[in-house]
């Protein structure tokens, strides 16, 4: 199974730790697809490069599979 972490500060998700400020390793996707962080806080670098979120619960992903729902940001 693939690793993935998420910002503590912004809940972003990405398969890469070094691609996220503050990264934790998550075990399942159920840990945090579905959940909702606040956006008003995510880390300037990461809101940079972000292109992903989740259509049902809007989690910001680095990458499509790391959400139930991905969309692809304009």
């Amino acid at each position: 199974m693939t690793e993935v972490y998420e910002c503590k500060v912004c809940g972003v998700v990405s398969n890469e730790s070094d691609s996220l400020c503050h990264p934790t390793q998550q075990e399942d996707p159920h840990d945090y697809c579905g959940t909702t962080r606040a956006q008003a806080s995510m880390c300037s670098e990461v809101k940079e490069s972000l292109s992903i979120v989740c259509g049902s619960c809007g989690r910001p992903a680095k990458q499509a599979d790391l959400v139930c729902k991905p969309l692809v940001l304009g």
